[in-house]
């Protein structure tokens, strides 16, 4: 099948401003179009985007977006499923558009704590991560302390990340960094939830944010 690549695209790349991309992906997301949302990247990348580009400054604040339209009642628990679905199934896509690095600078878990379903901010987080050459351990949504803690025994990071959207998660996160700092690894909290500022990553007393 030929993916439909919007015009405008090796426009908004020479131009410099990732927003005209962003405009792009947003309408196609929105139109539930998975094929012209893959072509307004893969259309980016061919003509000098590189992956990290279309990860931090066009899918997530896509996201970003379309969380804060549906907050606003502004679209659908639909729509926001939908354009999460597709943006999940192009950054899988992207990840297999760099070779992998030679050698890895260290081992990284990444993870939603307990009770966050909210997964596409940590899988953005753990792409770009791959990209500047770090081994990652992305264990997804809704990760169980106990369950956590188990693989951080078994693989010994050198960090993990911890991320939530929502700030009723805050107690079981508290529980998961101090796990995680009790089996010996710092812990790097992010995510809506923590404040813009990170001041209730600080508050829980992770070591970065």
């Amino acid at each position: 099948m030929t993916t439909r690549t919007p015009q405008g695209v090796a426009t908004a790349v020479t131009g410099g401003s990732a927003e005209p991309l962003r405009g792009l992906l947003q309408d196609a997301l929105l139109a539930g179009d998975e094929y012209a949302a893959a072509g307004v990247l893969f259309t980016a990348l061919d003509e000098g985007l590189t992956v990290e580009q279309a990860l931090l400054d066009v899918i997530g604040p896509v996201q970003a977006e379309v969380g804060l339209g549906w907050a606003a009642n502004r679209l659908t628990v639909a729509q926001e499923h939908v354009a999460t679905a597709v943006n999940d199934r192009i950054i899988a896509a992207l990840a297999h558009r760099s070779p992998p690095p030679r050698a890895a600078r260290g081992r990284i878990t990444v993870a939603c704590v307990e009770g966050e379903w909210h997964a596409l901010p940590a899988r953005l987080l753990a792409e770009t991560l791959r990209l500047r050459g770090w081994r990652v351990d992305f264990l997804g949504a809704q990760a169980p302390t106990p369950h956590l803690i188990a693989h951080l025994h078994q693989s010994g990071p050198d960090l993990v990340a911890l991320s939530s959207s929502i700030p009723t998660r805050l107690p079981t996160a508290h529980a998961a960094i101090t796990a995680c700092q009790a089996a010996g690894v710092p812990v790097l909290a992010g995510g809506a939830a923590f404040g813009t500022d990170g001041r209730y990553a600080r508050l829980l007393g992770a070591d970065g944010w």
